[in-house]
């Protein structure tokens, strides 16, 4: 159960980057809009040809608008707190493991998302050592034990 809850760091990651994103974008533009708009018309003298005219305005977001947008503002800030506790529950874990080179190990595969070859690279080990290690200490914790229930 560790292993899948630690290779969720990096999508949990991602998924704030997102939020953030939409936070960033419900946030711009303030409470206007900018509306197009084309009409018809025709010229003031003679011969009277149509022409077409694109216009451009702004137009303010009703109240309603306004407080929809904050309510998934708030919605957002919320889902990315409670992101962001797992994410720290899941270091708080990593920073725990007693064994320097198999915390090292976590920290690359895990936190910065490296393949195990690249790990074995960064500690001048083979890529299946560095999984065996890896391996052997998740054997060493209950099958049914939670990142978030280690102290």
């Amino acid at each position: 159960m560790i292993k899948e809850e630690l290779s969720q760091i990096i999508k949990l990651k991602k998924e704030i980057k997102q939020l953030n994103e939409k936070l960033l974008d419900l946030s711009y533009g303030d409470n206007e809009t900018i509306v197009t708009d084309k009409v018809r018309g025709s010229m003031a003298q003679f011969p009277y040809l149509p022409k077409s005219f694109t216009i451009t305005g702004r137009e303010e977001m009703s109240e309603e608008c306004i407080k929809e947008r904050n309510e998934i503002g708030v919605r957002i800030r919320l889902k990315t707190q409670s992101l962001m506790e797992k994410i720290n529950k899941a270091y708080e874990f990593i920073d725990s493991i007693e064994d320097s080179t198999v915390r090292q190990i976590m920290v690359y595969r895990y936190i910065d998302g490296l393949t195990w070859e690249q790990t074995g690279e960064c500690m001048s080990y083979s890529w299946e050592t560095v999984r065996k290690k890896h391996d052997k200490f998740l054997k060493t914790i209950p099958t049914n034990t939670s990142i978030y229930d280690v102290k």
